[in-house]
C-alpha cells in the first residue's frame, strides 16, 4: 500500500470511490508475488499492478463494477502456457486477485499509520462460509490451446477472458461475491493504532477518560504479550472476538512472513505485510561504522550514527548518513524511534557507550542486536548487563562476536561480515550466527549448547 497511497489519498480528496484488487496467491509463474496490490477509481484510473500486465483489463473491469455493487469479489485467472511463451514468460501461472471496495474510513487510518512510518498488518476476508481452495483442479491447468473453439473466432460466454497478450480463464467455480468477501481490517501496534486513529493526545479523551472514537473506525484489543491492537471498520460484520482472535494469530506469525492465510470460523483471511522502512543505528563513529552505514544505505535502510565525541561523529566522515547525534545512547534513545524493522550495532568498544546502547536496544523491538568484539568481550558485556538486571533470554538475543564468519580483516570487510548477518536474520537466513550467551558461556567453561533456543526477534511481532 505505500508505493499506490498518494494517489488513492488523491482521489478521495476528489470525492471518488476507489476499489482495492491484491493478489492473495498464486501457482506457477506470475509478475508479481502475492501481496502484490493496484488501486483503481470510479472513473477508471489506476495506481499499482497486480501482473505483468495480463490479467490488468480484467481487473479493472472487475473493479468497476465491484465499486457499483458495492461487494468485493474473488477472480482466480489461468495463463495459457503457449501465451506465456508469446510474451516473454518461459512459463504460465495461475493468479488469484481479491477485488473490493475500499473502506475510506479505515485507509485514512492506514494513510496516518503509512505517514508514522509504522509497522502493520492489512487483513481481508477472502471466501466466507466454505474451505478455501488450494488449487485450480484438473479442469482448470490451462486455457484452450490455440485454434480450438475456445482458443479462436468470436468470444462467448464459455470462452477464456482476453487480456493483452495472454489468453485467461476465470475460474467461476470458485469465485465469491458478497458484502463479506473483501471486508478488512488493520492490526498495528497499540500506541500506532492509537495515533492512527486520533486517540494519543488528550484533546481526544473523554471526560469518564474513555477515548473519543474516531469517525468510520474503531479499536479492537488483541489479547497478548505485546500491546496489539485491531483497527476495524464501524459496523463490521464480524464480531469483535473474532477479529481479535484473527488479529492474536497474525500477530504471532514470524515477521519473515510477509502474507499468508488464516483459516477461523469457516472464514478465510489474507493478511499483508507492510513494513516500515529498516533502520541502522550504529553506536560509535568508528571506521567500521563509516563502511557499515554505506553498505545499509545502499540497501535501502535509513541510517543513524550515535556518538558523545564529536570528532568521530562528523558529516566530513559520514557525508551520506541520515542523522547523527552527539550524544550519549541512553538519551538518544529517547528520541529516536526503534522499531521492529530497526538494527542495532554497538561498535565502539567502549562499555560507557556499548553498554547503556545494549540495555536501551534490548528494551526495543529492535530485530537485530549486535555487539563488536572478541568472545571475551561478550563475557564482560554479559556480565555488566545481568547486573543491570537482564535475564540471559533477554541477553540471547545480541548477536556477538558481530557479523558472520568471512574470515575478513579489514574495516569494510567486517562492515561486510555484519551486514550480511543482519539481512540474514531480518530475512530469517540460515547461517551459524553467535550469541553473546554462547559466547560469554564458552568462555566460562559452560557448553555453549545449553543456551535456551534463540527467540528469533521475527516472532510475536506485528
Amino acid at each position: 500500500m505505500r508505493e499506490i497511497h498518494a494517489d488513492v489519498a488523491r482521489w478521495l480528496e476528489e470525492g471518488r470511490r476507489v476499489a482495492l484488487a491484491q493478489v492473495t496467491k498464486t501457482w506457477g509463474s506470475s509478475p508479481r508475488a502475492a501481496g502484490a496490490v493496484m488501486a483503481v477509481s470510479d472513473d477508471g484510473r489506476i495506481a499499482g499492478s497486480v501482473s505483468g500486465g495480463c490479467i490488468e483489463s480484467s481487473v479493472i473491469c472487475s473493479a468497476l463494477e465491484c465499486i457499483e455493487q458495492s461487494g468485493g469479489r474473488m477472480e482466480r485467472f489461468i495463463a495459457s502456457t503457449a501465451r506465456a511463451h508469446e510474451v516473454g514468460l518461459s512459463c504460465g501461472g495461475s493468479i488469484e486477485v481479491l477485488v473490493s471496495p475500499l473502506d475510506a474510513g479505515l485507509f485514512r487510518a492506514e494513510e496516518r499509520l503509512i505517514a508514522r512510518d509504522s509497522e502493520y498488518v492489512r487483513v481481508s476476508v477472502v471466501e466466507s462460509g466454505q474451505a478455501p481452495a488450494d488449487d485450480f483442479g484438473d479442469a482448470a491447468t490451462s486455457a484452450a490451446p490455440e485454434g480450438s473453439a475456445a482458443g479462436g473466432g468470436a468470444a462467448s460466454a464459455e470462452e477464456p477472458k482476453r487480456a493483452g497478450a495472454f489468453e485467461l480463464e476465470a475460474d467461476a467455480g470458485h469465485r465469491a461475491s458478497s458484502s463479506e468477501v473483501g471486508v478488512a481490517f488493520l492490526i498495528a501496534y497499540a500506541d500506532d493504532a492509537e495515533a492512527a486513529l486520533g486517540l494519543s493526545t488528550a484533546a481526544d479523551i473523554d471526560a469518564d477518560g474513555t477515548p473519543a472514537a474516531a469517525p468510520g473506525t474503531h479499536l479492537v484489543d488483541v489479547p497478548g504479550d505485546e500491546p496489539v491492537c485491531a483497527i476495524v471498520p464501524d459496523g463490521c460484520a464480524w464480531p469483535d472476538g473474532l477479529v481479535s482472535a484473527v488479529a492474536r494469530e497474525v500477530a504471532e506469525m514470524p515477521l519473515t512472513q510477509d502474507t499468508g492465510h488464516v483459516h477461523r470460523d469457516g472464514i478465510d483471511w489474507f493478511f499483508s505485510r507492510c513494513h516500515a522502512k529498516p533502520q541502522l543505528i550504529c553506536i560509535g563513529g568508528v571506521h567500521i561504522a563509516i563502511h557499515l552505514a554505506a553498505i545499509a544505505h545502499t540497501l535501502g535502510y535509513r541510517t543513524v550514527v550515535i556518538d558523545p565525541r564529536g570528532v568521530f561523529a562528523t558529516s566530513e566522515r559520514f557525508a551520506g548518513v541520515d542523522e547523527l547525534v552527539h550524544d550519549w545512547p541512553q538519551r538518544a534513545f529517547d528520541r529516536i524511534p526503534v522499531s521492529a524493522q530497526t538494527a542495532v550495532c554497538a561498535l565502539t568498544h567502549d562499555p560507557k557507550i556499548d553498554v547503556p546502547a545494549l540495555a536501551r536496544a534490548l528494551d526495543s523491538r529492535a530485530f537485530y542486536i549486535g555487539s563488536l568484539g572478541r568472545v571475551t568481550t561478550q563475557l564482560s558485556r554479559y556480565r555488566q548487563l545481568s547486573e543491570l538486571g537482564y535475564p540471559d533470554e533477554s541477553i540471547a538475543r545480541i548477536f556477538g562476536p558481530i557479523g558472520l564468519d568471512l574470515k575478513g580483516r579489514d574495516p569494510a570487510e567486517i562492515a561486510l561480515a555484519i551486514m550480511a548477518e543482519i539481512t540474514a536474520v531480518r530475512h530469517g537466513g540460515k547461517f551459524k550466527m553467535a550469541t553473546m550467551l554462547e559466547s560469554a558461556r564458552s568462555v566460562m567453561g559452560q557448553d555453549p549448547a545449553a543456551v535456551a533456543p534463540l527467540s528469533t526477534p521475527a516472532c510475536g511481532r506485528v
